[in-house]
């Protein structure tokens, strides 16, 4: 009686368990249902969640009567295919009159009428991409219209404007922009060569006083050293022809110097060269006149100036060229001997249309910027042109005077990725 006992048990709490599933798989359909009718907003006679067709497609059902809608992409342009049945059998396209509208975002709609061809209606037109609109169907057949409206969406993403803020998303509109080319240069910072001079004494003779050091500033006309001639056995001064900073110093007291002998180098540093090097597959490149922004590293502030002169002998050694910048240097910051960098501009353009560098994103292998209408944001396939580190030129894909995302879209691709792309092929 025991084991009986049990067993009936166990019936019942299957039996039980059965209903329960049952029960929460009605449930779960009904949401998905739900989920369904929400993504597509499909209207139309006995409306349902969106149905495969035998194609591969989606079914729109009016009765008995029903169209599949199709993209076919196989080895051509992208194009719509409209198939036909009357329960559940093909109907003869050439019975059927049809046209497909697609509402993009931003407004922007097509209409495509269909001809028969073979055991289909097909598009006019091929169907541009994104393949992401609001579909509009109208049919008849044997005196009787029939519509269906749905979305099919791919790479779209709704956020609120809060949710758009905390991402950072920053929103910019497309138009003309002006590109700027640049090529980074090395180079050192080194004395004005037309701004040196060489101290010499007039006299052999013997140096009695030395009054600068290197470092030392020095008016024109100054005292730097008294040498005694040999001839005279008076003594002389040697003076300075240029103001400026000591920057070399070959004499001591109690010396004998010759005539011409170099004492002092003194150079006048309120103006420096900067000497670029240039390398050879860049020499087509660089011109006289051109603008160059000099970084002197170390969180020193930049300067601007421009190529000045072009060296027109190359180095053996380094196969390089030489580019000068002439560079003010009142402040006297910028210190000979020390490396910099520049940022030479090699080309200026200006082109129609234009979006930020940062904004595009690779999705599926193709290059895209995303639009924005509202809290909408559209994935937009682009052609793209010429760039510099700021802006890239649009060649085709979208308008000037469209929103788009200018910062921080990888938040929006990343939403695509999670949510997928799809549309009925």
């Amino acid at each position: 009686m025991k084991r009986s006992a049990s067993i009936v048990a166990i019936v019942a709490i299957v039996v039980v368990g059965a209903a329960l599933g049952a029960l929460i798989l009605r449930t779960e359909r009904r949401v998905a249902d739900v989920a369904g009718h929400a993504d597509s907003e499909e209207t139309g006679a006995e409306h349902a969640a969106a149905e495969e067709g035998p194609h591969g497609g989606r079914l729109l059902r009016d009765g008995s009567f029903a169209a599949e809608v199709t993209i076919f992409e196989r080895g051509v342009p992208p194009e719509l295919r409209l198939y036909f049945y009357d329960d559940g059998e093909p109907i003869e396209p050439s019975e059927v009159s049809a046209r497909v509208t697609l509402e993009r975002l931003g407004g922007k709609s097509a209409t495509i009428e269909l001809r028969p061809q073979a055991d289909y209606l097909r598009g006019s037109e091929p169907v541009e991409e994104p393949h992401s609109f609001d579909v509009t169907v109208d049919a008849a057949w044997r005196g009787r219209e029939h519509r269906w409206t749905y979305g099919s969406y791919e790479g779209r993403v709704r956020l609120t404007a809060d949710a758009a803020a905390r991402a950072g998303i920053e929103i910019a509109t497309a138009g003309p922009a002006t590109l700027e080319t640049e090529l980074r240069l090395n180079g050192r910072i080194v004395p004005n060569e037309d701004r040196l001079a060489h101290v010499l004494p007039r006299f052999a003779g013997i140096v009695r006083d030395v009054r600068k050091h290197i470092g030392d500033p020095v008016a024109k006309g100054e005292v730097m050293a008294v040498v005694q001639s040999n001839q005279s056995l008076q003594s002389y001064d040697v003076r300075s022809e240029l103001a400026g900073t000591v920057i070399q110093k070959h004499v001591t007291p109690g010396e004998y110097v010759a005539e011409g002998d170099h004492l002092y180098t003194v150079a006048n540093l309120e103006t420096v060269w900067v000497d670029l090097d240039v390398y050879r597959q860049d020499f087509p490149r660089i011109a006289v006149g051109q603008p160059v922004v000099l970084d002197p590293g170390e969180g020193l502030p930049q300067a601007e100036g421009q190529i000045d002169y072009i060296s027109p002998f190359g180095s053996a050694s380094t196969q390089t060229m030489l580019a000068r910048v002439i560079l003010p240097n009142p402040a006297l910051a910028w210190r000979p001997g020390f490396f910099v960098t520049g940022e030479v501009m090699v080309e200026r353009a200006q082109v129609p249309l234009a979006v930020r560098a940062e904004a595009t994103q690779t999705i599926g292998g193709a290059t895209v910027v995303f639009l924005q209408d509202g809290d909408v944001y559209q994935a937009q396939p682009v052609e793209l042109g010429r760039r510099d580190d700021r802006w890239v030129e649009v060649l085709s894909g979208i308008e000037p005077g469209q929103r788009y995302v200018a910062r921080n879209s990888f938040v929006l691709k990343a939403d695509v990725g999670k949510s997928g792309a799809r549309h009925e092929h």
